[in-house]
């Protein structure tokens, strides 16, 4: 359905709609067009969840490229 949120699973940093690592393609269309007149806010929120996806993470001990996930991409 095209108005599914697509929300972060934590601890695992799933999509809970799709299952696809969050923020998935889904996610990110959302993020940009909420914050399309705020890069700088939308890059300063990523940051804050990557943070949060890294200390979850890091107990599950699973390596991921965080950055190219969470900010590389806005």
């Amino acid at each position: 359905m095209a108005n599914e949120r697509h929300l972060p699973m934590r601890p695992l940093w799933g999509c809970d709609t799709c299952r696809a690592e969050w923020p998935c393609p889904a996610a990110r269309r959302t993020l940009l067009a909420e914050y399309h007149d705020d890069r700088v806010a939308l890059r300063i929120y990523l940051a804050a969840l990557m943070a949060e996806a890294e200390a979850h993470l890091s107990q599950v001990h699973r390596n991921a490229d965080l950055y190219r996930r969470f900010l590389a991409w806005a």
